[in-house]
């Protein structure tokens, strides 16, 4: 059913709520210590030196925001230029142990007012999907170590849909999942390519500021712009 809401003193109505992950839903306060421990497994797995170990850091550091695919090829190409054949394979097994074995549920922090809308969108009828930059996969695994599985009905990922953000691709895989078409839908994001995302998929964009994104990036591509999710308001 359509649920009302209020965002940046705009009254919106949607039935499918559909959230980037990294910055809208969850502060980004634990992917270094992720960074960390992926470059310590490689360390270990390729006998690399601790200098080499401190530039594969440095640059993991740098492309946290990158959606999975991407921060995995430029590792794997960083590794080829030390020498290592087939890095590609190595990288994404050496992530997927992290993402198995990481204590997320010690690391991970909500974004203010994160729970309690997904909690309320659920409670008042409405559909909640994520379509996130990193994997189904690792996505499901975050959502079991905050408890939030209930509320959230579908996930689209980087190893679900090939074709990332800004492209609409993914946001269409999700609102498909759900058997409901874009006009009753809405986006919240953190970044440009989340806003470009919803718009090319049809559906309103509501920025929010817990993430990389800045308010001039994001207010030429939103519909809305608040500081946080629990600035959203549901009609009563």
């Amino acid at each position: 059913m359509l649920v009302g809401f209020v965002a940046g003193g705009r009254a919106f109505e949607a039935e499918a709520f559909l959230f980037d992950k990294d910055g809208t839903l969850v502060l980004f306060d634990h992917w270094p210590l992720v960074m960390v421990e992926r470059a310590r497994r490689l360390r270990e797995r390729l006998g690399l030196s601790a200098r080499e170990e401190r530039r594969l850091l440095e640059l993991m550091q740098g492309i946290i925001s990158l959606p999975r695919g991407e921060a995995e090829v430029q590792v794997a190409e960083h590794l080829g230029r030390l020498g290592v054949s087939r890095p590609l394979g190595l990288v994404r097994e050496v992530f997927g142990k992290v993402d198995r074995e990481f204590p997320f549920e010690k690391h991970m922090k909500p974004a203010p007012g994160a729970e309690g809308l997904l909690a309320a969108v659920k409670g008042a009828g409405g559909r909640t999907g994520i379509v996130t930059g990193d994997s189904a996969a690792a996505t499901r695994r975050n959502l079991a170590a905050l408890g939030w599985e209930a509320w959230v009905d579908v996930v689209v990922g980087t190893d679900t849909c090939p074709t990332p953000k800004p492209s609409p691709e993914p946001v269409l895989q999700a609102l498909d999942l759900l058997g409901l078409p874009p006009e009753r839908a809405v986006m919240f994001g953190d970044s440009p390519a989340d806003l470009a995302a919803a718009r090319g998929a049809g559906c309103p964009a509501i920025g929010v500021l817990t993430g990389l994104g800045r308010p001039e990036e994001l207010l030429p591509l939103a519909d809305a712009l608040v500081p946080d999710l629990s600035a959203i308001r549901l009609s009563e």
